[in-house]
């Protein structure tokens, strides 16, 4: 599944963003005891680390810890912030390129990333082949039964950067005009299943009004009174699909 347009590399999240930080870290947290190899404590890999502000907060309890990205101002951010951590690596590196052997990390993670990457099917394929048989890998991304486009738009030359609706429910005009990818469930198990790997978990995270919603003056500013009600449908099956932002994963590379 692709976007016709070469996707946008995302920004990274803000350090004050900490509810969402929490959500996605706390979902991959919960998968650690799912790990069915011998080394579950030693290495964990984050792709797409960014400032490395999620990264944090999963890695206490791995004796190693690394982290990629391409964008080398995030990564310089990361270890300013990580300066003192001896079991940290913060590497310039592609997803769709992991210099590491394969089957070397026993949990792997993807947060806010896939959607963006180049080549989707290599990215997935470098991240499996760097997963311990029994490891796992949790993914983070934008889903399709959302009603906004939060990336932006190309629309001929211009691009225009706020949010658009009902854009995803239109899936061709999507491919064709946003700067990001939208997955449906489906579609991200078809990634991951077709290699080798076997679905433990989805969930769906809402949006928090974290970045755009606190800014002093911007129109989603207002809408942060809706942040309470998305909170309430995360506790309703069919409503905690269309109430969220982010669908979360986790898969298990078979034994």
């Amino acid at each position: 599944m692709e976007v016709h347009n070469t996707p946008v590399l995302g920004g990274t999240a803000p350090r004050h963003a900490l509810r969402t930080a929490e959500k996605l870290a706390s979902f991959a947290l919960c998968w650690v005891d799912s790990i069915q190899c011998s080394s579950k404590g030693q290495r964990y890999l984050d792709v797409g680390c960014g400032n490395g502000f999620i990264t944090e907060l999963v890695a206490p309890g791995f004796g190693e810890v690394v982290a990629i990205d391409v964008e080398q101002e995030r990564l310089k951010d990361f270890r300013a912030h990580a300066c003192g951590k001896l079991n940290f690596q913060v590497l310039l590196m592609s997803a769709a390129r992991i210099e590491f052997p394969s089957e070397f990390f026993p949990f792997i993670t993807s947060f806010e990333v896939l959607e963006h990457v180049p080549d989707l099917d290599a990215s997935a394929h470098e991240m499996v082949r760097v997963c311990r048989r029994g490891g796992i890998i949790v993914v983070s991304v934008p889903q399709v039964w959302f009603p906004l486009e939060n990336h932006g738009v190309r629309i001929g030359k211009n691009i225009y950067s706020g949010k658009v609706p009902v854009l995803p429910y239109i899936r061709p005009l999507h491919r064709k005009c946003s700067l990001a990818r939208v997955f449906s469930s489906a579609e991200m198990d078809r990634l991951f299943l077709s290699r080798g790997m076997e679905l433990l978990g989805t969930s769906y995270a809402p949006p928090q009004f974290e970045r755009a919603a606190a800014r002093e003056g911007s129109w989603e500013s207002r809408l942060v009174f809706l942040k309470r009600i998305f909170d309430r449908c995360e506790k309703i099956p069919v409503l905690r699909v269309l109430a969220g932002v982010s669908m979360l994963k986790a898969y298990r590379k078979v034994l």
